[in-house]
């Protein structure tokens, strides 16, 4: 192992001064992919079918503060977020419902999506910055030969090549393992928004459906009343 990172150092200090640049978007890659990683599967994630399960026999028993306590629970989640602000409306008319889960929806999908550009933008940068070390480092090697002693531009050549692989070769490991982790990000992150986009609309229907039950049972039953539910706390 210590051969290992002390080839990469050697690598490194021939790969010339575009080589810092690519160490530093390397780190931030590292930096950014980490907190993403946390972030969207163990803070914004959630087992999305029992959820909603439980969240509509809820809705269909008419328990609807039991559905909103049980979103509070899991409140950090983004489905359960979103299923709350729509619950939080029931009782009014079903286009307020859908206002407020339209509007929920669009809050917390730049959450899942931030920072996901970075990561991108990052593979590209260096990308280019491998190709910009290889052009200086064969720009430098060939302008070293004009001068230099005839017994001396063997040797100044394959400096100035060796350069200019080295910094090829790091931009584009950087540039590769930025394109898989962000591939990787955000697919879990469309499927996060797959989720609360599809289940926004069961919620609606469920809501919808469970009101025009009770009128059908009840004819005469006047408009729903508007419940506060702003006070609604987790037992």
């Amino acid at each position: 192992m210590n051969g290992f990172f002390e080839t990469i150092a050697i690598s490194f200090q021939k790969g010339g001064p575009f080589m810092y640049a690519i160490g530093t978007i390397g780190v931030l890659v590292v930096a950014i992919s980490v907190d993403r990683f946390i972030k969207i599967y163990f803070v914004y994630s959630i087992d999305s079918t029992p959820f909603m399960r439980q969240i509509l026999k809820l809705i269909y028993s008419n328990n609807i503060d039991r559905a909103i306590k049980v979103c509070q629970i899991k409140n950090k989640a983004a489905l359960p977020q979103v299923v709350k602000a729509g619950l939080m409306k029931v009782g009014k008319p079903v286009e307020d419902v859908q206002g407020a889960l339209d509007e929920a929806s669009l809050k917390v999908v730049p959450s899942l999506q931030y920072g996901l550009s970075f990561i991108a933008t990052f593979a590209n940068v260096s990308t280019l910055l491998g190709l910009l070390g290889t052009i200086t480092g064969l720009i430098t090697s060939f302008g070293s030969l004009a001068f230099a002693d005839p017994s001396q531009k063997q040797q100044l050549l394959a400096k100035g090549i060796a350069e200019a692989m080295h910094c090829t070769a790091f931009g584009l490991i950087i540039a590769v393992s930025a394109i898989i982790i962000h591939s990787y990000l955000s697919n879990r992150a469309s499927k996060i928004i797959d989720d609360i986009d599809r289940y926004s609309v069961t919620v609606l229907n469920a809501v919808s459906e469970q009101y025009r039950t009770v009128r059908n049972r009840m004819p005469n039953m006047p408009e729903p009343p508007t419940v506060n539910r702003e006070e609604v706390t987790v037992e």
